[in-house]
This record gives structure tokens, sequence and C-alpha cells, in this order.
């Protein structure tokens, strides 16, 4: 696996990581949701403290995707569930 060293900016502060070439594009995205995520939370309430700012927005980040899987496993269990009673009407 290929590793590289990449600089990431969160909240106005740089970041060096080394990371798997294969994560990069996951890396990005995850960094530009926190860096909107913080946008808005700084636009909607009056916070100013960057440390503030970056707990709100790791909680909603976290939150969201914490709801995506789940969403996905239903999604997983109902497929299955529907298979098993195709099986059971064929008996």
């Amino acid at each position: 696996m290929e590793e590289r060293s990449i600089r990431v900016e969160l909240a106005g502060r740089a970041y060096p990581l080394t990371i798997q070439a294969s994560e990069e594009e996951n890396l990005t995205r995850a960094v530009e949701e926190i860096n909107e995520s913080i946008a808005r939370l700084k636009a909607n309430y009056p916070l100013t403290d960057k440390q503030d700012l970056l707990a709100m927005a790791a909680l909603e980040v976290t939150v969201r995707a914490l709801n995506s899987t789940a969403a996905r496993q239903e999604a997983e269990v109902d497929v299955a569930l529907g298979a098993i009673e195709r099986m059971l009407a064929d008996l």
C-alpha cells in the first residue's frame, strides 16, 4: 500500500497526516464536511470559540454518519427478511 504525507486544515488549523493513498478521497471529503459544518454553526449560533465549534461540528458529522449507517443496516435487514419470506412461501 502506498502511503502519502498530506496536510489538512480543520477550523483554520493545519494538521500533517500520513495516510494510505486509498484513504485520501474520503479524508478530503471528511475535512470538507467538518469545515462546512463549522461554518454553518458559526453563522447560526453565537459560538466563537474554535474548540466549541469543532466539538459541535464533530458531533453533527458523527450523528449524520451513524444515522446513515443505521438506515443502511435497516435496508439490508429488510432485503434479507424479504428473501427469507420468499423462501418460506416457496415451501
